[in-house]
Order: C-alpha cells, then structure tokens, then sequence
C-alpha cells in the first residue's frame, strides 16, 4: 500500500511458556468481529514475541510448545479477507528463550541488573554476530513463509544498549575506543546499531525492496537524521503511551520534529489504563477519542496497543474501546490525509531525540500552551522556512552555525536564545547585539523583575528555581527584566527561611531583552519551565517572541492554557485544517488519566490569510460557520467541539 492506514493496532502477544494451550480460542469469526468492532484497518501480528516464541511453524526458531496451529497464517488469512493492512513483529533486542540456551548473548549494561535473577526480560547484545545471524534467519522465513501476504516488517526493542559484554569490549579495543569512557560507548552504541540495521533491512529487501521496515528503539528515532532516514525504510511510528509515563506532552513534542523529515508517520497509544503487558486494563473511552484526535492534529496516522490473551480470543470489550474512537476517526480521515502542518516558530536541537532533552520538552510545553505554531528542526533543516528560531539554554555554536545563524537574521529572520546558548567555545556571542557574557551565575538562587506589567502579577521580584547566567549590557539592547540576586548562598550554618534565600533589592543585572530581531533571557527557562513549572518563566518568553513576531503571528486563539491548537495546509484539496483540542488530565496514583469530555464553547480563532476564503465549515459535520475576512485577516467562532474539533478553511 501506498499510503499509511489512519487506523492500526499494534497487537502485543507476548506468551512465556508456562501458559497453555495457546491459541486455542483463537477463531476467525471473533477476530473478524474485533477488526470490524474497532473499525480498524491494519494490524501488527506476532512472528516472534520477546520470549522468544515464534506463532507459526518455523525451522530457525522454536513454536511455542502449547501452540497447535499456526495462528500467524490464520490472522493474516482473517486480514487478507477484510483488506486490513498488516505489518509482522519481530522482537530483536529481546529473547528470553535464547537468553536461557545462549547466555553469551546477553548485554552487560553499567549499573544494570541483567543477570539471570528476576522475573523480567534480559537484554541481548546486538553486536554478537551468532544472535544477529540467528535473527536475519528468522526475518529471512518469514519473508519466504508468507511472501506477498503482508505489508511491513516491524522490529523492536532494536535500541543497543551501552554495552559492555566481552565481545563489545573486544572490538572497542580494537577500535581504539576506551570502554570504561561513556563517549566512546555512545560511539560503539551508534556503529552495533549501523551494523545491526543494515543487515535487517538487507535480508528484508532481498526478497522484497518496496517491503517497509520500522526499528522501534524505545518509541523515539534513534541517533540523528541520517540514520532515522535510513534505518526506517517508509514511514515512521512513534510509540507514546502518555498514560504509560510518557505523558500527554510528549507526542506532540516528537510529532513536531518527525513531520519535518517528509515521511508518513503514526502515533502510538495504548488502550490500557497504563501500558504495555497490562490485562484487563482499560482506558476511558474519551482518552481514546483525544489521543487519536491529538495524533490527527498533529499530521500523523492513528495506533493504537492492544495484549492479545495467550489463549487467542480477541476481547469484545477492548475492540468496542476502540471502536469509540477509531469510528470518529473513520469520519475525520478525508481532512488528515497529505497534509504538512503551518509553522512560524523553530525549536532547535542539536540533540538526538532519544535523550528527550529538558529544555526541547520545556520549549514544546511553553508553544502548546502558549498556542503557537511549530516545528523541532536539528541543524539540516532551513531556517528561512520560519519566522522565529528558538536556541533553548545550551546551544553553543560552532562556525557553521553561527554563518548559518547571520545568514537567516540577514535575511529577516529573528531569533530567541536563552542560557549560553549563542555563545562560542570561547564563551562569547557569536555576534555583538548588546550583550557581553560573562558565565554562570554562582549564586544559587535569582529573582525576575520585569521591566513592564507582565501578566498577571505586574513588576512583582519572582524566584527563578535555578541558577541565573551573568551578562554585561553593552549596546542598544531594550531591557525586559532584571535579576537580582539573592543575599548569599545557603550553606551549613548561614541560610533564611524554609527553601531560598530572599531577594537583595541592591543587585541590579540584566536578565532578559530584545533587539529587532533577537531575543535573550538570561536563565535556562526552558529547562526551568519544564521542571518547575512557574507561570512567570512562561509568560516572559512569550513576551519575548510576541514582541519579535509582531503581527506576523499566523494564528490566535481564545482557547485556553490546556487546549491544543494546530493548523495544517492540505494542498491537495486547495484548504487549510484547524484542529482544536481541550481535556483537562487528572493525576490519580501514579497515572495520568482522561475521563471527563467538557464541551468547549465560543473559541474565537484570527487566522492570517492571503487571499478571502471560499468557504469555512466544520468537519465532518460539513455545518457552515459565519467568518469575516478583512484585512488579511479570517475571523471566525467555533460554537462548540468536544475533546477534537476541526475546522475546514477552503481557499
């Protein structure tokens, strides 16, 4: 298939073998029924599971011992019957069965436990060559056993650890890499995955070139841009299970980097209350219903987990879940297809995502909330294609980037930086715009004093929960607050007061400001916003880009701090999409759940467009709604949506 399906489910079937009778309860009518219950249309089936069991017959693995039919060709005959899309796992990383007959296999990993003690999976070492043999083998049979009856190859836990069994100390000395140095095991790290990679995706485009193959490495594309590209051969699928300890910012966040790379992609929930290995845990079926619509809003297709039970029987109760949102999906699908999402703001990182950086999370939480529309771009993506880049607390820049930088600002482009982000290995900024850094501030804790009204408490002293960096204004840069230190340090015998000590109403340093078209601040606020959360250290950097913007701002809205606003240009149908989403997430236990569906009414959207509309509408109800056009500027009110609403802009 050409296109990515917008309604899979990613089905775990992972049996250790002390269950029995596996499959047994497996029929084809009750899976049909659960396909058609859950209004799905493509599916992950089980070759091989992480206890190392394969569900077909197989001559370079093992069936599970209670296992009686080959359940795999039963499934795919099921799918090949409705015309769902399937795609066929393969665990890599793990494989509990070969772990018990080859523990030379096993990884060795600093600091953890990996021995055989312990109900829980033991990690194998992908650069050991026998095991890496052994898993082309079985890819290998499954592309012969059921050639021209799937449509992907999907293989997980393919992450290498930070190992050190002998065999990868072996050939880091022989490398002239140091084992025993955390630089050089990131090193190997990325070669053991190049080599493992490549090999996989060898074996699969020997039988079939066109054959897509997804790596799950931990939900998140590992390593930089070029591996991404290469090691997942078609599309993308981001595994983020926000009940799951991802959390429901986490999505969007690695949602706005992946649609930058020009690949199909989908987001992957779960409908458990937690994550993965739970039976019989459910979700509110509203927490569905915002997940799939977080996942169309921002430009992706729709997953979803399920467990299947080892006996085989597909739960009517999880697939009618389902259902309950993939139905609304179904409806949405015709709006969501093709589509590449508008962008006046860049987030920039120089970071492999897999390290989920504090100030990227930080940056992501402050632009959803503050309704912004973004992307996160590494250092091969266009600056020219954004009105605003963000370098959040730590970018440093080397040569390239800096020419980089000077070219985009020539060319109008504006930039935010924060901490010592901007500056040089020399520790100086990459160019004169009025300020002089100096360092780090040694004093533990630093208040904010904004030099104008800031929303909502005026020019009130407000702590920072993390250390200042000091700066010298020295040109025409406009001053938008201060820092104040405080009186000294807290230490053994000289503190105040329960947490921190309070403000020197005598220390005078610059803390934040703007020039035309460059932003500073001198704290790391993303990384403060992202761990402690204070309103004042979001409002002054959307102060801050607000001011660089100007009216330059595609979009704004009424909606509130816990909505999400995107909007995505569908060339292809000549229209603009506006989704617009609201939940409010309670904390229960340890569990980030969704339960109530409020209705959100009367959100006013200005939307900047070039030309008059021909027509704006809701979707799927296809209801016109009133707007007005002046000026260049769309004007509308949605009356009403619930947990996703769409609005369709035809130009």
């Amino acid at each position: 298939m050409d296109k990515l399906p917008f309604r899979q489910v990613h089905l775990d079937f992972h049996t250790g073998d002390h269950m029995p009778e596996v499959g047994s309860q497996f029929s084809e009518e009750n899976f049909r029924k659960a396909l058609q219950l859950g209004h799905i249309n493509s599916i992950s089936l089980f070759s091989k599971c992480h206890h190392g069991w394969s569900y077909h017959p197989t001559k370079v693995n093992a069936m599970h011992p209670t296992l009686k039919t080959n359940l795999l060709d039963r499934q795919l005959k099921v799918c090949e019957e409705l015309g769902v899309r399937t795609q066929i796992y393969i665990s890599a990383g793990l494989d509990e069965r070969k772990s018990v007959l080859y523990p030379q296999f096993r990884n060795v990993r600093k600091g953890v436990d990996n021995t055989p003690l312990g109900a829980h999976w033991h990690g194998l070492c992908l650069n050991n060559d026998e095991y890496l043999e052994m898993l082309c083998a079985e890819v290998a049979e499954v592309m012969e056993m059921f050639a021209g009856r799937f449509d992907g190859v999907f293989l997980d836990i393919c992450s290498p650890t930070l190992c050190v069994c002998d065999r990868c100390i072996d050939s880091m000395t022989k490398l002239g890499l140091n084992p025993e140095s955390d630089d050089d095991l990131e090193k190997h790290r990325a070669m053991v995955f190049d080599k493992y990679y490549k090999k996989i995706n060898a074996t699969v485009a020997k039988y079939d070139p066109e054959m897509p193959v997804i790596h799950n490495c931990g939900g998140n594309p590992w390593d930089y841009r070029e591996v991404r590209l290469k090691c997942n051969t078609k599309h993308f699928e981001i595994e983020s299970l926000p009940t799951g300890g991802w959390g429901y910012d986490h999505f969007p966040l690695f949602a706005s980097h992946v649609r930058t790379l020009g690949r199909e992609f989908s987001g992957m929930t779960g409908k458990f209350h937690r994550s993965w290995g739970e039976f019989g845990g459910f979700k509110h079926p509203n927490a569905l219903i915002y997940e799939t619509g977080l996942s169309l809003a921002n430009g992706a297709k729709c997953c979803i987990g399920d467990q299947l039970h080892p006996l085989g029987e597909f739960n009517e109760y999880t697939y009618k879940l389902i259902g309950a949102a993939y139905k609304e999906v179904e409806k949405k699908e015709a709006w969501c297809h093709d589509v590449k999402a508008v962008a006046d703001i860049a987030i920039y990182t120089d970071c492999a995502l897999a390290k989920d950086r504090t100030q990227n999370i930080g940056a992501n939480r402050i632009l959803l909330e503050g309704k912004y529309l973004y992307n996160l771009i590494d250092g091969l993506c266009n600056f020219e294609d954004y009105k605003l880049v963000i370098f959040p607390d730590d970018v440093v820049f080397d040569t390239e980037l800096a020419a980089k930088v000077n070219t985009y600002l020539a060319k109008g482009g504006k930039i935010l930086l924060s901490g010592c982000s901007g500056t040089t290995d020399e520790g100086c900024f990459f160019r004169d715009f009025g300020l002089n850094y100096i360092g780090k501030s040694e004093i533990d804790a630093t208040y904010l004093i904004p030099e104008y009204d800031m929303y909502p408490n005026g020019r009130a002293t407000q702590l920072m929960y993390f250390r200042g960096h000091i700066v010298e204004k020295t040109g025409d840069i406009c001053t938008m607050a201060q820092m104040q230190d405080s009186y000294f340090n807290r230490t053994l015998r000289r503190f105040c007061s329960h947490a921190n000590t309070p403000n020197d109403p005598d220390s005078h340093l610059f803390g934040a400001g703007v020039t035309d078209n460059i932003g500073y601040i001198a704290w790391n606020i993303f990384e403060e916003y992202a761990v402690k959360g204070a309103y004042h250290a979001k409002r002054i950097v959307c102060d801050i880009m607000d001011r660089l913007l100007g009216d330059q701002k595609t979009i704004e809205t009424s909606l509130q701090s816990n909505g999400v606003i995107t909007l995505m240009d569908q060339a292809c149908e000549n229209r603009l999409v506006n989704h617009l989403l609201y939940c409010v997430t309670k904390k229960r236990g340890d569990t980030e759940v969704i339960e109530d569906a409020i209705p959100i009414y009367n959100t006013s959207v200005k939307i900047k467009l070039e030309n008059a509309p021909k027509r704006v509408y809701l979707a799927p109800e296809g209801k016109d709604i009133e707007f007005k056009y002046e000026n260049g500027v769309l004007e509308y009110v949605v009356p009403e949506f619930v947990l996703h609403g769409m609005v369709v802009i035809d130009k």
